[in-house]
């Protein structure tokens, strides 16, 4: 796939969330097709006062490889307020420690990725990971807790960074290869990650990326199976995806 095949997808993408999402969706779009309407989506994302509105800020920052400024410290210092006192965070709906570990690891490795975190923030979370890791973690096929555990320890030096992702990069791939896992879910991982690809995969960007093109709908939004509103943040990921590990596209951040 050329790049300008990959902007062809782009375009078409763009159009689908146009059509059928609120104004910072169509902002968000807007930016990862190229334009600098930064402005825009931080106007759109408000003050993010509570932990949760913190974390979905700072997600759909990091989308948009905006890994500072004033929206970003915000957002940062809500979530590091919220951290609990043994280095985890929970939002409310979590219902087993799995489900803790997913949004633990979420937040954390999201911080990790900022200039404007306390490093004891991010010790402490990586303390609370690391008692709970086990190659289990991965092998259960959870991408919510391989893709949290590879995203945290691909951006934090931690003593259980090369073997929580060899095994994170392992499981990645055999359900890639089984059907397991769509390529959208993968590129979700990759872009976590900021990677093209994880130890002990043998699985790059250029496969992810051709899968995740295949997988576009008629109508310009990826997922189409679910329902429209899930559909059009499944673009939004699918876009921010494509900035990341396809080739030969510009940087998007600032």
């Amino acid at each position: 796939m050329t790049a300008d095949g990959v902007g062809a997808v782009v375009q078409r993408a763009r159009v689908f969330v146009d059509a059928h999402g609120d104004a910072l969706q169509r902002a968000r779009a807007a930016v990862l097709a190229g334009e600098p309407a930064h402005d825009a989506v931080e106007s759109q994302l408000g003050d993010c006062a509570d932990p949760r509105g913190a974390l979905r800020a700072l997600a759909v920052l990091d989308a948009l490889r905006v890994r500072r400024g004033r929206a970003v410290e915000r957002a940062a210092a809500v979530l590091a307020a919220a951290q609990q006192p043994d280095g985890s965070w929970r939002l409310g709906d979590e219902a087993d420690e799995a489900a803790a570990i997913a949004t633990t690891a979420a937040v954390a490795g999201l911080l990790a990725k900022t200039p404007c975190v306390r490093l004891t923030v991010l010790d402490a979370a990586a303390a609370w990971l690391a008692a709970r890791w086990g190659p289990e973690r991965a092998q259960g096929g959870d991408v919510r807790l391989i893709g949290g555990y590879a995203g945290f320890f691909a951006n934090f030096d931690h003593e259980l960074s090369d073997p929580a992702l060899q095994w994170c990069g392992r499981e990645l791939e055999r359900g890639f290869r089984s059907g397991a896992l769509d390529a959208l879910a993968v590129a979700r991982v990759f872009a976590f990650c900021d990677a093209r690809g994880l130890p002990g995969a043998q699985l790059d960007a250029s496969e992810v990326v051709l899968s995740l093109l295949a997988s576009q709908g008629a109508d310009g939004g990826f997922a189409p199976a679910l329902p429209e509103t899930q559909r059009i943040e499944a673009t939004l990921d699918a876009l921010a995806a494509l900035g990341r590990l396809a080739p030969a596209r510009e940087p998007l951040g600032r």
